[in-house]
């Protein structure tokens, strides 16, 4: 009789002990799914922050009639020859003068391929030191200015109602877009080694439009359809199938945004849009 209660007591103390290990486990991980939680509602906050500093800094009065100049940001990519291309500049610690066109680089299509040659390479960012936002090192932020084609634009837009640019004295508003794209980088869910992941975030930035326009999102579709013709006829040859795979894939590539290309390596990210009327003045227009 002894022997079976000692039994017993061996079994309850084994299924106490199982207990106490299954709460104990279900703690730990409610534990790291809330810090979890946590951590990425404050990188969220730190992301925001970054993408609003960057957009004050382009509100800035003391910058904005050099910003308006022909060798400005504004100025600049207003031009008719810049017309669907995008200014990109990072925005670096410590760089109080960024929105200059010697730290610019530009983003333009060549066709159905992407071009970015234009100004250089100095005004895409990188996961390297010296391209943070901060001294802490932990979020990069990139900024692309376009401006909008005239042909585009509203009839009157941004007008004063009941008059007109020679009775106003204005000349018609100059719609612009500008894109804030913020990485947090060390919390990446990639499984790309940290030089692979590297590369393809800075190729993220260096390498994909922030928008595409629907004209030229339908003319890649086009393009890509006309490969998959290529591809399925069975009277094309191996050798102009590959090129055709590999036309298709360039201009696959070519549709991906920025946010998509980031998105796709699982690096958290938030991009800020924001819509601007220069006229003699620069101003948001009311949603």
């Amino acid at each position: 009789m002894r022997k079976s209660q000692i039994g017993q007591t061996l079994i309850i103390v084994l299924l106490l002990l199982v207990a106490i290990t299954l709460i104990g486990s279900l703690a730990i991980r409610s534990s790291v799914l809330s810090l979890k939680v946590s951590t990425l509602s404050q990188a969220q906050q730190l992301l925001l922050q970054n993408s609003d500093a960057a957009l004050f800094k382009v509100e800035d009065p003391d910058q904005l009639l050099k910003n308006m100049a022909l060798n400005g940001m504004f100025g600049y990519i207003k031009g008719e020859d810049n017309v669907g291309k995008e200014l990109v500049f990072c925005f670096k610690s410590g760089n109080a003068n960024f929105f200059s066109l010697a730290n610019a680089s530009l983003i333009s299509w060549n066709g159905s391929t992407i071009q970015n040659d234009g100004l250089g390479n100095t005004g895409f960012c990188k996961m390297e030191s010296g391209f943070f936002t901060s001294g802490r090192g932990v979020v990069i932020t990139q900024i692309a200015v376009k401006a909008m084609d005239a042909k585009d634009s509203v009839a009157f837009q941004h007008m004063q109602k009941g008059t007109d640019p020679e009775s106003s004295k204005k000349d018609p508003a100059q719609m612009y877009t500008i894109y804030a794209t913020s990485i947090f980088p060390t919390l990446s869910s990639s499984t790309l080694s940290d030089s692979d992941l590297k590369t393809a975030v800075n190729k993220c930035f260096n390498s994909r439009f922030n928008s595409i326009p629907t004209e030229k999102q339908s003319e890649l579709d086009v393009d890509i359809a006309a490969q998959n013709g290529k591809i399925n006829d069975p009277t094309t040859s191996a050798g102009d199938k590959a090129a055709s795979e590999e036309t298709k894939a360039k201009l696959e590539l070519a549709k991906v945004t920025v946010s998509a290309c980031l998105s796709n390596l699982g690096v958290p990210a938030h991009t800020q849009v924001a819509n601007y009327a220069l006229t003699q003045t620069l101003s948001k227009p009311t949603p």
